[in-house]
């Protein structure tokens, strides 16, 4: 149905890489979760895909429009404030780690959740410190996993913060609260809707690119893509299956530079990304603990890494090429462009490897 170099137009305009989004709600709609486990490189991920600046981007997050809660694979995203019930239908109605950790070390998952949640109606902010002595003693593991099972359950979410200050806040906050009770065919209709909304932010893909971006096992999305198989198309590129939403359309071909954040979700919302590089620059691009670099791509293809960091009054850009030099005068156009939304300091730009 679709080429491999039409699957890769597709989700470059989709995901906003040749054209930015002029409203972050919009973009937060199409991509569905920012990671956020580190605040900066969120910040920079919702700069480069929303026309805005660095202070837009900041204020964005503070609004009470999105939170930060864990839900896929428990790891810290951004999510639009009306999506949450959706992540407690889809990944809180069912057992998953958290459930296993603290039966086998012998917590009260039920009891701490509900301690949790009546601190959380009755003080406006609550500190880690908070949670942590309502959880008692278990490993560090446990109490992550307790707390961020509190947010999938739709009670607490993350306030805006500097990556080394926890401060969390009740859902009741956010105005027109109500309580949400499991209903086996209200959860099967968010997980539907999860997966249009997956295809539609990030289709044609795989279902192991879907199992990977949300953490779900096939036998927990089988019976939802049943009932969608109405809507989809299925076909074949050298073996593989994909999966798109029926009418899925090729837009223009297009190109320009685009310069990603870190652990930017058209890199790791599937589970192959040679999509848009080969596997051993996708080996570079990794860091031995997992960390997901920062890419420029260029020509619709995955040319190089780079990073930034303040020194004194200067704002440095380090360029590393996967391979030969490219696209110098766009990328360094990118790079200026980068910085101006910033705030007005002097850039300049180091090459590694030419």
């Amino acid at each position: 149905m679709f080429t491999q170099n039409e699957i890769t137009q597709i989700r470059l305009h989709k995901l906003g890489m040749v054209e930015k989004f002029d409203d972050p709600s919009r973009f937060m709609h199409q991509t569905i979760a920012l990671q956020s486990q580190n605040h900066q490189p969120a910040l920079v991920n919702l700069l480069q895909h929303v026309a805005m600046t660095w202070e837009e981007a900041g204020r964005f997050f503070e609004e009470k429009s999105v939170i930060k809660i864990w839900a896929n694979r428990l790891t810290l995203h951004t999510f639009l404030a009306e999506d949450w019930e959706m992540v407690y239908r889809v990944f809180g109605t069912r057992t998953n780690i958290v459930h296993r950790l603290c039966q086998k070390e012998g917590a009260d998952l039920e009891a701490i959740l509900a301690e949790m949640d009546g601190l959380g109606r009755r003080q406006e902010i609550i500190s880690r410190k908070e949670l942590e002595a309502i959880i008692g003693d278990y490993s560090s593991q446990v109490t992550s996993g307790i707390i961020a099972q509190a947010a999938i359950q739709g009670s607490l979410y993350l306030l805006p913060s500097s990556d080394g200050i926890r401060n969390y806040s009740h859902r009741m906050r956010l105005g027109n609260y109500e309580e949400w009770e499991s209903d086996p065919v209200r959860n099967q209709e968010a997980m539907k809707h999860l997966i249009r909304r997956y295809l539609s932010g990030y289709g044609p893909a795989t279902w192991k690119d879907f199992r990977h971006w949300s953490g779900l096992n096939a036998g927990e999305i089988k019976a939802a893509t049943l009932c969608l198989a109405d809507e989809l198309d299925t076909f074949e590129i050298e073996g593989e299956s994909y999966v798109a939403l029926e009418g899925e359309k090729v837009p223009t071909e297009a190109t320009r530079v685009f310069l990603t954040g870190k652990f930017d979700q058209s890199i790791i919302a599937y589970k192959d990304p040679t999509w848009i590089m080969t596997d051993a620059q996708r080996k570079s691009a990794w860091t031995v603990n997992g960390h997901c670099s920062a890419i420029i791509i260029a020509g619709n293809r995955a040319v190089g890494l780079w990073k930034y960091e303040w020194k004194k009054d200067i704002l440095q850009f380090t360029v590393s090429y996967f391979e030969e030099a490219s696209f110098q005068a766009e990328i360094k156009q990118e790079l200026e462009r980068f910085a101006s939304r910033i705030e007005p300091i002097p850039a300049e730009i180091k090459y590694v490897g030419i």
